[in-house]
C-alpha cells in the first residue's frame, strides 16, 4: 500500500477511534445528552417518520417547515427508522455518524494541505485535525456540524482542483457537491458567487462555470419548489435567515421554543416575515449598536469554543501564518481560501456566534496550520543539518 493511501487511511482511522472514545466517555458522564429534548432536527425527523411530512419541530405547531435545510433531518429520520424515534439508541447512532463524518474530514484536510502547499503540509494538517480534542468532541452534538465541515471542505477541495480541469464531469460533480452543501447548511454556499467569479478566469471559462451552476441549481431548486408549494413564498432553502438576526439583536422572547406562541399563532411564513421586518427596523434605528455588537461577535467567532480558546487562538495564528505562506507562493491558490474565510462568517457576525457555527471553516484553518508547521520544519531542517556536520 502506497503512502498516498496509507496516510489518509491512518488519519481517518485514528480520528475515528478518538471520536468514538470521546462519544463513549461523554455519554457516560453526561447521559442526558442522549435525550432529544427540543432538538430541532429530531423534531422534524419525528414528523418524517410519523406522518411522512417535513413539519415544524416546535411545540403546538403542526404545519410545514423550512426552519432547517432538509438533508440532516432526513438522515436523523433514517436513524429513527432503524433505532427508534428519539431514543437513546438513535442518538448514539447519530453521534457515530457524526464521528465518521468528522474523521472523514481529516482526509479532506490532508488533501487541502497537500493541494495548497505540499504533502508534508497535508500530513501535518490531517493529523492535527485527527487528534484535536476540540474537534473530537463535536460529534457528540446532535447537529449537522460535522457533516457541514465534511461537505463544505469537500466542495472547496473540488473547486480548487477545477483550475487544472476542463472535464465537464469534474465541473458537474463539483456543482452537485455545492448543491448538497447548500441542502445541509445554506451558509456554506455564501462564498460560492466569489468562487465562481474566480473560476471564470475573467470570463474565459464561463461555460464551465455555467455547467457547475446548473448542477448546483438542480439540487437546490426542487426544495425551493417544495417551499413555494408549502408557503406560497419564495424560500430558496431556509425560512429563518433574518429571523436569527432578530433573535440575536432583539432577544429570544418570541422564539418558537418559548411560551410567546407567536410562531404557533401566525404560522412559520408570517412569523419569519414579521421577525425579518423587525430585524430590518432594528438595524435601521440602531445602526451604531448593531455594528458594535457585530464587531464583538466577530471577535468571539475567532475565539470560540471558549473552553478551548487557547487552542482556537493557536489555530487562528497558525492559519494566518499559513495563509501568508500560500499567498506569497501563489495568489491564485490563496484567493479561494481568503474568499471563504472572509465571506462565510458574515451572517454569524450579524446574528449568533457559537462554536458549531465556526466549525465548517475549521478544515481550512487546520490545513493552513499544517502549511505553517511545514514551513517551520523546512526552515529548521537546514540548520539542524548544518549543526550535525
Amino acid at each position: 500500500m502506497t503512502n498516498c493511501v496509507k496516510r489518509p487511511t491512518a488519519i481517518f482511522g485514528a480520528g475515528l477511534v478518538l471520536r468514538i472514545i470521546a462519544v463513549a466517555y461523554l455519554t457516560r458522564v453526561a447521559p442526558h445528552m442522549l435525550t432529544w429534548g427540543t432538538n430541532e432536527s429530531g423534531g422534524i425527523a419525528r414528523w418524517i417518520i410519523a406522518n411522512h411530512t417535513f413539519s415544524s419541530p416546535f411545540h403546538d405547531a403542526h404545519g410545514p417547515t423550512a426552519w432547517l435545510a432538509p438533508i440532516y433531518p432526513g438522515i436523523v429520520a433514517g436513524m429513527f427508522f432503524i433505532f427508534g424515534v428519539q431514543t437513546s439508541g438513535s442518538a448514539l447512532a447519530v453521534m457515530c455518524f457524526n464521528s465518521i463524518c468528522s474523521a472523514g474530514t481529516g482526509v479532506i484536510v490532508y488533501q487541502i494541505g497537500k493541494e495548497i502547499h505540499s504533502e508534508q503540509a497535508g500530513v501535518f494538517a490531517g493529523w492535527m485535525w485527527a487528534l484535536s480534542p476540540y474537534v473530537a468532541i463535536l460529534p457528540y452534538i446532535l447537529w449537522d456540524t460535522a457533516l457541514s465541515a465534511l461537505v463544505g471542505g469537500l466542495a472547496l477541495l473540488l473547486t480548487m482542483r477545477l483550475t487544472s480541469s476542463t472535464k465537464v464531469a469534474d465541473w458537474s460533480v463539483c456543482g452537485a457537491t455545492w448543491g448538497v452543501a447548500a441542502l445541509v447548511n445554506p451558509a456554506l454556499v455564501t462564498p460560492l458567487p466569489i468562487l465562481a467569479l474566480w473560476l471564470s478566469d475573467r470570463g474565459s471559462r464561463w461555460r464551465q462555470v455555467f455547467v457547475m451552476a446548473v448542477f448546483t441549481a438542480m439540487l437546490i431548486v426542487p426544495w425551493t419548489i417544495r417551499n413555494y408549494v408549502a408557503f406560497r413564498e419564495v424560500m430558496p432553502i431556509r425560512s429563518n435567515g433574518l429571523t436569527e438576526v432578530y433573535f440575536a439583536n432583539c432577544g429570544f422572547g418570541t422564539h418558537p421554543l418559548g411560551p410567546s406562541m407567536e410562531y404557533q399563532n401566525l404560522g412559520e411564513a408570517a412569523f419569519t416575515a414579521q421577525a425579518s421586518r423587525r430585524a430590518g427596523e432594528y438595524i435601521r434605528t440602531h445602526p451604531v449598536t448593531f455594528v458594535d455588537d457585530s464587531l464583538w461577535r466577530a471577535i468571539w467567532f475567532w475565539i470560540y469554543p471558549v473552553n478551548f480558546w487557547p487552542l482556537s487562538v493557536v489555530i487562528d495564528l497558525g492559519a494566518l501564518a499559513g495563509l501568508i505562506v500560500v499567498f506569497r507562493k501563489s495568489r491564485e491558490v490563496a484567493l479561494p481560501l481568503i474568499a471563504v474565510l472572509a465571506v462565510y462568517p458574515l451572517i454569524y457576525y450579524a446574528s449568533q456566534v457559537v462554536s458549531r457555527y465556526r466549525h465548517p471553516i475549521d478544515p481550512i484553518l487546520y490545513a493552513l496550520g499544517g502549511v505553517a508547521l511545514s514551513q517551520i520544519v523546512d526552515r529548521r531542517a537546514p540548520r539542524l543539518s548544518h549543526v550535525s556536520i
